[in-house]
């Protein structure tokens, strides 16, 4: 329920802004000078890997309890994409000005692998569903023009973020369930109602073409059910966080 609440508010927020964008430019507009010229909108839209770091990538260790709140996963390298608006607010005699992105969608996945352990975990059927969320940002910071069609920005990117299903489940032949690692959002009491990620970034741009290197920390909340037979036949469900890091390398253009 959560998700759809903040699903419909980001297109409320576009179709706002865009409304007003639309009314603005239908309206005729006096001869403006550098500088009380208005910001220049731009699109942007890029895709890259989503590269877990620390316990996030580390494959856990089979006990009666998951250790998920540690952030021990087994995430491997997903991808990453986003599209979103721009405002140039640089004027060409300024090497210095603002950088901001008021409006970013962004979706990554990164899917489990915990063939390691052996046995049934090196059956990719098992993985049902990977680590996933979508994440509604801004970019805020500073960009510098050293020489013509060259950029250089660095900035911080807050989010909301809406944590997605993850499963990884096992049966035998006569569906007994031997094997459950799964969660969904927390929506219960106690759970938080907005989950904000944060993401420093380095941002590359010549022409049109855009390389970024971002640092991506987040802590979604999850109801999460575990089950390993092996080890302990009772079924387990509890809310807690898992704390995300990841290392985003992408490409993309902006125009």
């Amino acid at each position: 329920m959560k998700s759809r609440i903040l699903v419909i508010g980001f297109f409320l927020l576009i179709s706002s802004a865009l409304s007003a964008q639309f009314v603005g430019d239908g309206a005729p507009k006096p001869a403006a000078t550098n500088a009380s010229a208005k910001p220049k909108a731009s699109f942007t839209m890029k895709y890259g890997l989503a590269m877990p770091l620390g316990n996030f990538g580390t494959v856990p260790v089979r006990s009666s309890i998951s250790k998920y709140t540690n952030g021990v996963m087994g995430a491997k390298t997903g991808f990453f994409a986003e599209i979103g608006v721009g405002m140039n607010f640089s004027n060409t005699d300024k090497m210095v000005a603002f950088y901001y992105y008021p409006i970013l969608a962004s979706y990554w996945k990164t899917s489990l692998d915990w063939s390691t352990l052996g046995g049934f975990f090196k059956d990719k059927a098992i993985y049902t569903k990977p680590v996933r969320a979508i994440d509604i940002g801004q970019r805020y910071g500073v960009v510098v023009k050293p020489i013509k069609d060259l950029s250089v920005a660095l900035y911080y990117r807050p989010g909301l973020v809406i944590p997605l299903d993850f499963a990884v489940n096992n049966k035998t032949a006569t569906t007994a369930e031997t094997f459950n690692f799964s969660g969904t959002m927390a929506t219960g009491e106690g759970a938080p109602v907005f989950i904000l990620s944060s993401s420093p970034g380095l941002s590359v741009k010549y022409m049109m073409a855009v390389i970024s290197l971002e640092g991506y920390f987040v802590k979604p909340a999850y109801d999460v059910t575990y089950k390993d037979f092996t080890v302990s036949p009772t079924t387990t469900t509890t809310m807690g966080k898992i704390p995300v890091k990841m290392f985003i390398l992408s490409i993309g253009l902006c125009f």
